[in-house]
């Protein structure tokens, strides 16, 4: 009898273990739902050159802060497949300043499956935040002042944002450092003949290697808001390209190109004076 219990409770001991060991193996699929909501909180900051949307200009230094009217648009990447898409909802800066807690609902586009094995075993979900719109940037349509690329096209972005999933919400979301996609560039544009004469153009393209930015439609207001010759121009950043700028002014086109190859850095601000021959 002794021999009968002590091998009872082996086996009793034996099957404990082994559902034990099955616990440890198990993988707790986390999945965010399509449709449903999720509230998001990200404490953000700027890289150390980057500029913002807010952009006012104090003397030679480009200065910013985030602005509270701001929309931070979500960007997910699938897990299976690698695709990326964009959350339905933006978050919002809760407070002013350099530094900020972003906040707000998000959701999954319907026929969308988001899902990952849990953070702890190795995959973690991942986060790419952007502003001020979703999607691919677009630097067309620039109305040569501060104001319009504060507006539209001072863009930014936060990737590797790391989060979990719980089964009714987000949490363990990682701080977002967000960098500028551009350099602002502040050209003023003189006739060469004279060497003072401002040029207010109606048009100017910028082509530096295979990039080129154009403000196909300028303003008079442009010249009334910055002075005449002046624009701002926000230009994705590039590395030793020959720039050539042509300027339409009347019936008049004028040019320059740099004799030597330039180098624009992304979140950093230039002010260019540039004399230009018809």
């Amino acid at each position: 009898m002794i021999k009968n219990k002590y091998l009872s409770f082996l086996l009793i001991a034996g099957l404990m273990l082994t559902a034990c060991s099955s616990d440890d193996t198990v993988v707790e699929q986390k999945t965010l739902e399509p449709g449903k909501t999720y509230y998001l909180t990200v404490d953000a900051t700027k890289g150390s050159d980057a500029t913002t949307r807010a952009l006012t200009l104090s003397g030679s230094t480009l200065t910013a802060s985030w602005a509270t009217t701001e929309h931070v648009y979500v960007q997910g990447t699938l897990v299976s497949n690698s695709s990326k898409f964009w959350f339905e909802g933006t978050i919002q800066p809760q407070t002013a300043g350099t530094t900020t807690r972003l906040n707000g609902a998000i959701s999954l586009p319907t026929g969308w499956q988001y899902s990952s094995v849990d953070e702890a075993i190795g995959s973690p979900h991942i986060l790419n935040l952007q502003f001020p719109r979703s999607g691919a940037l677009d630097y067309t349509g620039q109305k040569g002042t501060l104001a319009d690329i504060a507006a539209n096209y001072d863009y930014a972005r936060a990737e590797g944002v790391r989060f979990d999933i719980k089964s009714d919400h987000i949490e363990g979301v990682t701080s977002a450092s967000f960098e500028n996609q551009q350099a602002i560039v502040k050209f003023t544009l003189i006739d060469k003949v004279d060497g003072t004469t401002k040029l207010s153009p109606t048009a100017l393209t910028i082509n530096y290697g295979s990039g080129t930015v154009s403000l196909t439609n300028i303003p008079a207001a442009t010249y009334s808001t910055n002075g005449d010759g002046i624009l701002f121009v926000a230009i994705p950043g590039f590395s030793n390209q020959t720039v050539t700028l042509t300027a339409t002014v009347g019936n008049d086109t004028y040019t320059y190109t740099t004799s030597s190859t330039k180098t624009f850095v992304n979140g950093k601000y230039y002010e260019i004076g540039v004399k230009m021959t018809k």
